[in-house]
């Protein structure tokens, strides 16, 4: 059966999942804020077009035309949380209450929203204890989405850990960090999951029609100094210097379990890290 699906933000994973959809026949309606990004689009989608997230005379004809909604909003900078997140999410949730359509959709969120719970495991049920204004944000926005259940909408939340895979491959990362020194000690536990599975997870979601919250994140937690002494050791490099001295960039210390997502029947490709 053909479905119609719009993806509101297609990046680095809504363009990975557009092309798992395309392939498969279905209509794909694709938004970016990005012109310079409209003939990577049209490659995978039937429709690509320019999009502000907020813009309701945009979106409407998108919930009326496409059973499924996708939002794969990304901020390109802190700045830029409230306008791309939240305020989707409002207009969104706006344009519900005005057009009375029920639809579908699936918003991919971040394991961020948790916070620090040093070192423990988390599960959907865990408290969200994410301090920053970015992470209130975040948690707004779920709130906001979940909300739509009330008006007959089913709604999917899936909370993604870091993501890496092709251009955006650890080994870069490493590298490009050499000579350099890390903020803190690194012994926080990292969370991450591999572009492949999380857009295979979005087709997941979609075609089971899941709903409520699912964290998407791979097997293994080393901490970050592990990760990368791994990575160095693999690509004949120094290891990294970390100095407790400066303010770590990774806020929040936890171990996100996706036992879940694996209890719906998912199966990750990568579930172990790929250290390419």
């Amino acid at each position: 059966m053909n479905k119609n699906i719009a993806i509101i933000g297609c990046g680095y994973i809504g363009t990975e999942a557009a092309s798992i959809w395309h392939k498969k026949g279905y209509h794909i309606t694709a938004t970016t804020r990005h012109p310079e990004r409209l003939p990577e689009l049209a490659k995978v989608a039937q429709k690509s077009l320019i999009l502000r997230g907020s813009d309701e005379e945009e979106l409407a004809p998108l919930i009326a035309n496409n059973e499924y909604l996708i939002v794969t909003v990304g901020a390109d900078n802190s700045d830029q949380y409230e306008s791309t997140y939240l305020h989707t999410a409002q207009v969104l949730r706006h344009l519900a209450l005005e057009m009375d359509l029920p639809r579908h959709l699936i918003y991919t969120s971040s394991t961020s929203v948790y916070g620090d719970h040093h070192g423990l495991w988390v599960d959907e049920t865990s408290e969200l204890q994410s301090k920053s204004e970015q992470g209130r944000i975040l948690i707004d926005s779920e709130k906001t989405y979940l909300s739509l259940h009330d008006l007959g909408w089913h709604t999917c939340i899936l909370r993604f850990a870091e993501i890496y895979g092709p251009g955006r491959e650890i080994s870069k990362r490493v590298k490009s960090m050499q000579g350099h020194n890390l903020p803190g000690s690194g012994d926080q536990y990292t969370n991450m999951i591999h572009k492949a599975d999380a857009a295979a997870a979005l087709d997941y979601a979609l075609r089971h029609n899941l709903e409520g919250i699912y964290n998407v994140v791979d097997d293994e937690h080393p901490t970050r100094k592990e990760l990368y002494d791994q990575i160095s050791h693999k690509f004949h490099l120094p290891k990294l210097h970390w100095d407790p001295a400066l303010t770590g960039l990774h806020s929040g210390n936890k171990r996100v379990s996706n036992h879940k997502i694996k209890a719906e029947g998912f199966s990750f490709r990568f579930p172990h890290r790929a250290l390419d």
